[in-house]
């Protein structure tokens, strides 16, 4: 075994070459100026007290759970995250099922 010089060796880059790597960009992340569907209407319900008949009929109507999730809803609203979903009626479907899971786990049995 031959350590040293060896026929083809490893030459290092030579004055002014080497990998070339981009320069890091500029991100800033744009949301277009349309708001996803229902973004209004979420909007009008987080503003409504939780106990409301109108707020009750939201979670009947829009979103689309059984009024017993009430809490659940109010709570996932109050999250905020559906103001940066694209499908915010999603986001707070499934926001409130957690809630509610969260809900039946620390009731005391």
């Amino acid at each position: 075994m031959k350590f040293g010089n060896n026929q083809h060796p490893r030459k290092p880059f030579g004055s002014g070459r080497g990998p070339t790597v981009a320069p890091p960009k500029d991100y800033a992340p744009t949301r277009s100026r349309r708001k996803p569907p229902f973004h209004a209407e979420i909007e009008a319900a987080s503003n409504l007290p939780d106990d409301s008949p109108e707020f009750r009929a939201f979670v009947r109507d829009v979103v689309g759970v059984p009024e017993l999730m009430v809490p659940s809803v109010a709570a996932a609203i109050r999250q905020q995250k559906w103001q940066i979903s694209p499908n915010p009626l999603a986001a707070i479907r499934t926001a409130a099922h957690q809630e509610a899971r969260k809900a039946q786990l620390s009731e005391p049995t």
